[in-house]
């Protein structure tokens, strides 16, 4: 599905918490090569507030990033929104409440809004959103590079503080393929 979704599109936006953490930003730029992968659509990555932490900051450097302010963004100038690690109407992100996207991909508890979102995968009982996209890489058989990889683990062992924390099978299967 995520495939069909891509085809056909200029210009992506995934939108992350406004505060993002190490999930968020590595389910973002796995979501972003997926895109280039699937489709060749470039995406913008965005959140509403400010990357505070040294760490989260640190994992921004070596990955390269440039985040864009959602309030820089022009939703028109984007022909498909997604959403990685927040939801509409969550509270922790600034996506404007006229806007729904397009795509959902999160390990939180579902949102009402996000059941009119055309494809969401929410999943409850996974540890990290970052595992759910290293299924999707996986699936469409393409490899992270170094520096994806790296955060991908960093974020799966952040977010379950080693595993040891709302941890699944399939956050441990990633982890170790990582």
């Amino acid at each position: 599905k995520l495939r069909q979704m891509v085809k056909d599109k200029k210009f992506g936006l995934i939108v992350m918490q406004d505060n993002p953490d190490p999930d968020g930003i590595a389910a973002a730029v796995a979501l972003k090569k997926l895109f280039n992968e699937l489709g060749n659509v470039p995406c913008s990555i965005a959140h509403g507030g400010t990357v505070g932490r040294g760490e989260n900051r640190a994992l921004v450097r070596y990955l390269q990033l440039n985040l864009r302010s959602l309030e820089q963004i022009h939703p028109e100038d984007y022909d498909i929104i997604c959403m990685v690690d927040t939801q509409p109407g969550a509270g922790n992100n600034s996506l404007p409440g006229c806007l729904l996207p397009e795509i959902v991909i999160d390990h939180h508890p579902l949102r009402k809004l996000t059941r009119m979102v055309p494809l969401r995968d929410i999943r409850r009982d996974y540890g990290a959103t970052a595992t759910i996209l290293c299924e999707y890489l996986s699936e469409a058989e393409v490899v992270p590079d170094v520096p994806l990889a790296t955060a991908l683990l960093y974020a799966i062992r952040s977010d379950t503080q080693d595993l040891g924390r709302d941890a699944c099978k399939a956050d441990i299967t990633m982890f170790q393929r990582l």
